[in-house]
């Protein structure tokens, strides 16, 4: 009878290997408050306690019908103390995604060990996991295609210059790098088309990345656009939105791509050259080509034999805004004598006489010209301008015909005539016209 029981006892030892108290494998979800969405990164352990000597292992996951999954990093191999009694601990870290709402399974998961038995032969064991059910909640009413649910976003946005400053004919890169954790590759949104009819864009591939750490996978998405003004003219690109649902606060969220403007920095420049945004044509030109327009036609009615004297009359006139604009890019420059001169020729009435006194609009320029000479005044010919084009226009006179002649003047003798003028501490000097033009 001892016999029997020692040879039954000896025979049950190698099925005592394979055990649940000897080999055992369960799947541990990470906890929880809420019940997680639709396509919302779901985190697991599987953690195999062996007490076993194992030579080869081999985890073996199955296609699920409800569930995509990842593994994320190397598994771990540790000895602990369970139970007052010394086991290997396999440990694999892993992040499920439902693929629907649902109450769902997760399917058994199977780990394939060989062990060496009690006769110290290696056997092949298959020691399996438990099913785990999951409640998931839909995702919330209105998500569409957009739905991106993730733990955390990072979005940066830069330019390799500025977008509104650039040379002619120069090329700008945006470039966008979006971070998501709890994310895989496929989950990730499509890159925007920035396109517009004054526009040339070039968008290479974008570029895609995936690192595993023990939160969750991390995938970085990078965005590139080359762009290009077809003209000069500067554009607004329409600011981007890029809507998520942060699973950490339980919130829907929108990261966005801030507008642009793009253009030339020669469009502003040009712009601001005469110190205006219109197309060049000032009141004074508007007022000057109106009222000779209407002269022109009223002689014309009165008869044929009057139209030779509104043409030269409208000659003048054309004469005239042609030393006007002249007259503003002496005064961009800054040069004060050209100025001086060619002003003096606006503002003199049609006379073979030399005017003996200076026009108020001209009176800070000869205090500058003909001042003391040890005392140097910068002067801003702007306001000097405009009390010029005021003269003109609210003038009674006709303009001179003199002026062109008096700056185109450059030949190695000039005339030259005297002038007298007179400071406003009542001191009088004489100047030389010709040496102006110099």
């Amino acid at each position: 009878m001892v016999r029997l029981l020692t040879l039954l006892l000896l025979l049950a030892t190698p099925l005592a290997a394979q055990t649940p108290q000897t080999l055992k494998l369960e799947l541990v979800l990470d906890p929880r408050e809420t019940e997680p969405l639709e396509g919302e990164m779901v985190l697991a352990t599987i953690r195999g306690t062996y007490r076993e000597t194992i030579t080869n292992e081999e985890l073996k996951l199955r296609s699920m019908t409800d569930f995509d999954w990842t593994r994320l990093g190397q598994d771990a191999w540790s000895d602990q103390r369970i139970d007052g009694r010394t086991a290997r601990v396999f440990e694999r870290r892993i992040a499920f995604f439902p693929k629907r709402a649902g109450n769902l399974e997760i399917l058994p998961i199977v780990h394939e060990l060989e062990i060496i038995g009690s006769g110290g032969q290696r056997e092949i064991v298959l020691v399996r996991s438990d099913p785990v059910r999951i409640e998931i909640e839909e995702k919330p009413t209105g998500a569409d295609e957009s739905w991106f649910p993730v733990r955390a976003l990072e979005v940066s946005d830069t330019w390799d210059a500025d977008p509104a400053q650039l040379e002619d004919g120069q090329s700008v890169t945006r470039r966008v790098v979006i971070r998501a954790l709890g994310a895989t590759p496929e989950m990730m949104p499509q890159q925007p088309a920035l396109r517009e009819p004054w526009l040339i864009t070039f968008t290479p591939p974008e570029d895609l990345s995936f690192q595993v750490t023990s939160q969750g996978p991390v995938t970085t998405l990078v965005w590139v656009w080359k762009l290009r003004p077809i003209t000069g003219e500067p554009g607004v690109l329409s600011k981007a939105t890029l809507p998520y649902f942060d699973t950490t606060s339980r919130t829907a969220t929108t990261a966005t791509l801030s507008a642009a403007n793009i253009g030339y920095a020669s469009f502003a420049d040009n712009a601001a050259s005469g110190w205006r945004k219109d197309t060049g044509v000032g009141w004074l030109h508007l007022a000057v080509l109106g009222a000779s327009a209407v002269s022109t036609m009223i002689l014309a009615l009165r008869g044929r034999s009057a139209v030779s004297a509104p043409a030269a009359r409208l000659r003048r006139w054309m004469r005239m805004l042609r030393d006007l604009r002249r007259l503003r890019g002496h005064a961009r420059r800054g040069d004060v004598p050209r100025f001086r001169a060619l002003a003096a020729g606006l503002l003199s009435p049609p006379s073979a006489t030399p005017p003996t006194s200076t026009h108020p609009a001209l009176r800070t320029v000869d205090a500058m010209l003909f001042g003391d000479c040890s005392v140097r005044i910068s002067l801003d010919l702007r306001p000097v301008l405009r009390n010029v084009e005021h003269a003109l226009l609210y003038s009674a006179r006709e303009p001179g015909e003199t002026a062109g002649r008096a700056e185109t003047s450059t030949g190695p003798h000039p005339t030259k005539s005297v002038r007298a003028y007179k400071h406003s501490n009542g001191s009088r000097f004489i100047s030389k016209t010709g040496s102006m033009l110099r």
